[in-house]
């Protein structure tokens, strides 16, 4: 049986993912393997199963949408199988119990959306609040967080952080993100404050970015 790999590496090259998408969709038995690009909007027919490893991986991300990404991915995916004929879906996971991961299995998406919504709305996230998530980066290991420490002391809402990052690029790198209902008023104070000590940054090699309601934390 022939097995046709899609993610980003696999698809580099032009024309690479057309190419692989139409090999699967003309033959007979195949297996498509691959990242999140497997499960994005792509309709076959004939495909009578589909099949998640570590669906729970997701979950473990420090962000507020992790659930919600988890059961997103998990429905796209299950609807690529039995959409013309009988499907099956076949889900790995540690977690069966997880809200997300159970109520994707159901397709229970009403469940999970009033959970979802009930669960932001307690813990002022968007869209009941907006986010202003301030990163700074530098060469050294404890200088990004220390200037998002004297940083917080000159903005006021509902703050949380600052925390490290992973190394990016050999940078290391912080955050700082606030809960408010004015964010640009308090991404514009931020910026204030990071221009005023502006000289300092630059000798510490740091640089930094303001983001209103981030996509990701």
């Amino acid at each position: 049986m022939e097995r046709i790999r899609l993610d980003a590496d696999a698809v580099e090259k032009p024309g690479a993912l057309a190419g692989a998408l139409r090999r699967f969709a003309a033959a007979d038995r195949v297996v498509l393997v691959g990242t999140q690009m497997v499960a994005k909007g792509h309709h076959f027919s004939g495909v009578a199963l589909a099949a998640v490893v570590d669906a729970d991986t997701g979950l473990g991300m420090p962000d507020f949408r992790a659930e919600e990404r988890t059961f997103q991915l998990l429905t796209q995916l299950a609807g690529r199988s039995g959409r013309d004929a009988p499907g099956r879906v076949l889900v790995q996971t540690f977690q069966p119990d997880s809200r997300a991961i159970e109520l994707a299995a159901r397709h229970d998406v009403t469940r999970f959306l009033d959970g979802e919504l009930e669960r932001r709305r307690a813990l002022r996230y968007p869209p009941f609040t907006h986010l202003v998530r301030i990163v700074v980066a530098g060469p050294e290991p404890d200088a990004p967080l220390q200037a998002l420490l004297e940083l917080k002391d000159g903005l006021a809402g509902d703050l949380l952080g600052p925390a490290p990052l992973l190394r990016l690029r050999g940078r290391y790198r912080a955050q700082l993100v606030a809960k408010t209902q004015h964010p640009r008023r308090l991404a514009a104070q931020a910026s204030r404050l990071l221009t005023a000590g502006a000289p300092a940054m630059r000798r510490a090699g740091l640089t930094a970015v303001v983001d209103v309601d981030p996509q990701s934390l």
